[in-house]
């Protein structure tokens, strides 16, 4: 009856964590990763903080028709078209969760409000909801920002929705470090071109 009882209140227990918002904290890479499912839709927030001049993290940011040599399933990336501050820009990828493979093409369109935000919003595709944006705020001075990416997403799958929300909050992650691993990498490269 015992162990009866703790199956019970382990299933519940998994159940619960299943249910609840997630959080978390990577030692390696500082990044912190919350998502949560909010109406039918996966919210995802992730931060970080990162040392470089500002108008380098804004051009990684916005470098369009380079994004995919540094964003993780990310196959293409162009830049359709400029009107006013807001970029259309083509994406075509894959998203890969467990035996999951889902292919994402999408037309967003960015909206710049330099220097402190860009709006990502949906305007066609294969997914049912996009939206969200990066978000750059000043820590203190000597070029340390505070990045973050944070947004809905729904997928359009036929997939339970914390199976989704984990495959998103993975994809998410993965694609804010490529982000940020490129923005060292040019740091890196801006340091030695001033050290010539």
């Amino acid at each position: 009856m015992n162990s009866k009882k703790r199956l019970i209140g382990a299933l519940l227990l998994f159940g619960f964590l299943l249910a609840s918002p997630n959080a978390i904290l990577s030692q390696d890479d500082q990044l912190r990763v919350d998502s949560a499912i909010e109406d039918g839709v996966v919210y995802v927030k992730v931060e970080s903080l990162i040392q470089a001049p500002h108008e380098l993290i804004w051009g990684v940011l916005t470098d369009y028709n380079r994004l995919a040599e540094y964003i993780p399933g990310m196959h293409s990336s162009r830049l359709l078209r400029y009107e006013g501050r807001v970029a259309f820009v083509e994406q075509h990828g894959m998203t890969q969760f467990l035996f999951f493979k889902i292919p994402v093409d999408v037309v967003v369109k960015s909206i710049e409000a330099k220097p402190h935000s860009i709006n990502i919003e949906l305007v066609s595709g294969n997914l049912d909801h996009l939206s969200g944006g990066y978000h750059l705020s000043m820590v203190g001075s000597n070029d340390l920002w505070h990045l973050s990416w944070s947004g809905y997403l729904d997928p359009s799958l036929p997939i339970p929705n914390f199976i989704a929300e984990r495959l998103i909050r993975k994809n998410v992650r993965r694609q804010f470090l490529g982000i940020l691993t490129q923005i060292q990498n040019k740091k890196r490269q801006l340091g030695n071109h001033n050290e010539r």
